[in-house]
């Protein structure tokens, strides 16, 4: 059946069957793997990501473009196709560069769950592709350029529906259809269902599916500290419940997490005497951490340390990059309500290597509430993993990147062969990959 409506006139609900009462909806939403193609040295990447992944291996092995993979997905969501292509170079730079002919095609893929009778045996899929296959000598333009996305899910019990976009159609399979409905999508061949208002009914088993995965894939993001603006005063708002990617508002942020009381422990502030706790652990001579507000500047708030043995206090902006950025990260792990999924690059830089064993322990913690994919060339840090949290990255020969580079069962066998050393000192010594 063709229905041939433009992408914004689509009302009719009998064309779709409405949306059963959804018994058992899973509320835990996650992603569960990632498959990318030709996206920058991620040739053919097939990763599982449970709640916590840790990824580990020389430079320029791809480890980076994983993250970058995903904040592209999150980019679509939030942007859409083109800007999310136009703000890394476009598709030359996007596209990998190996290989004797240049690559028409990158896909992106995630499984997860996300509709309510989905599960890790039987996960709902999402797949953005993005073609520019070149056009014959006699055309004007060398390339042509069009976006597919397919979206398999499970609404309903036994009852799959599946989601494709094309070119200039759309194509719903659900299963109280005799046949697939076909819909012609006139917005624009680079247009992301995940951004742009779907043309399906609203509260159809498809729709409700497609907001899921794009409410899922715009809260992905990628911490990186930025440590000069994490220094600064920054101004009180309503955004400070949430720390920027960057890190800028952490004073704010942390303005939020003193103000948090457990009304279970007698209004106490446990997140913050934890955070607190934790920082005098790895920093033994901070004693306190106060919030003030800055001179002149009512709107404003700063952080300054109480240290033992010097007088007065140290501003933020006076202390040390380590220091900055493990309280960067403890503010992260800390998080009652953080974001689904956080990707953190090198969470060792700067980091004492004594320090690092309580950080693995509170980002497992955190790893309770939601999701983390991080990267670390730190030994002492990849010891205090599981076979099942640790992904080693290798490079190939042609440029492409091997992710992940040994599977869980081999690394359980090289453990066992080695008489149970700790997986940093295998991968240091070689003998889990390690080597540049």
């Amino acid at each position: 059946m063709t229905v041939r409506l433009p992408w914004h006139r689509l009302s009719t609900s009998a064309v779709l069957r409405p949306a059963a009462p959804r018994l058992g909806t899973r509320l835990n939403h996650r992603i569960l793997g990632l498959t990318v193609r030709n996206f920058r040295t991620l040739t053919d990447v097939k990763l599982p990501l449970g709640a916590l992944t840790v990824m580990v291996g020389p430079n320029a092995a791809g480890k980076s473009n994983v993250l970058h993979a995903l904040k592209f997905l999150g980019d679509v969501a939030r942007k859409g196709i083109e800007p999310a292509v136009d703000t890394r170079g476009g598709f030359d730079v996007l596209a990998f560069r190996g290989g004797a002919k240049p690559v028409s095609r990158i896909s992106i893929g995630v499984t997860g769950i996300w509709s309510g009778f989905a599960s890790a045996g039987d996960p709902d899929r999402y797949e953005l592709t993005i073609n520019r296959p070149r056009l014959p000598e006699r055309a004007r333009e060398r390339y042509t350029t069009y976006r597919g996305e397919r979206l398999f899910q499970h609404p309903s019990a036994d009852a799959p529906t599946s989601v494709e976009l094309t070119r200039d159609q759309l194509f719903v399979t659900d299963a109280g259809n005799a046949e697939p409905l076909t819909l012609v999508a006139s917005s624009g061949r680079m247009v992301s269902a995940l951004q742009h208002p779907s043309p399906l009914p609203d509260g159809s088993p498809s729709a409700e599916a497609i907001a899921a995965v794009s409410r899922h894939l715009q809260q992905i993001r990628v911490f990186d500290p930025d440590v000069r603006a994490a220094r600064q005063p920054s101004p009180i708002s309503g955004e400070g419940r949430h720390l920027d990617d960057n890190a800028a508002n952490l004073a704010d942020f942390l303005k939020t997490l003193y103000e948090i009381r457990d009304q279970e422990q007698d209004g106490r502030r446990v997140i913050w005497e934890n955070l607190l706790r934790d920082v005098r652990t790895v920093i033994p001579n901070i004693e306190d951490i106060h919030l003030v507000d800055v001179p002149e500047r009512s709107d404003y708030i700063s952080v300054e340390l109480e240290e033992s043995g010097l007088r007065g206090r140290t501003r933020l902006k006076d202390a040390s990059f380590g220091t900055v950025r493990l309280l960067c990260l403890l503010a992260v792990f800390h998080d009652p309500n953080p974001p689904l999924l956080t990707c953190i690059e090198e969470i060792d830089h700067g980091i004492h290597p004594h320090a690092l064993e309580l950080l693995a322990g509170r980002l497992r913690e955190a790893s309770r509430r939601a999701q983390f994919l991080v990267t670390t060339h730190s030994p002492a840090f990849v010891n205090e993993l599981t076979p099942e949290e640790f992904v080693v990255c290798e490079r190939d020969r042609d440029g492409s990147s091997i992710i992940p580079a040994y599977t869980t069962d081999e690394v359980r066998e090289r453990i066992e062969a080695s008489e149970g050393m700790p997986i940093g000192e295998l991968w240091f010594a070689n003998a889990l990959g390690g080597g540049l």
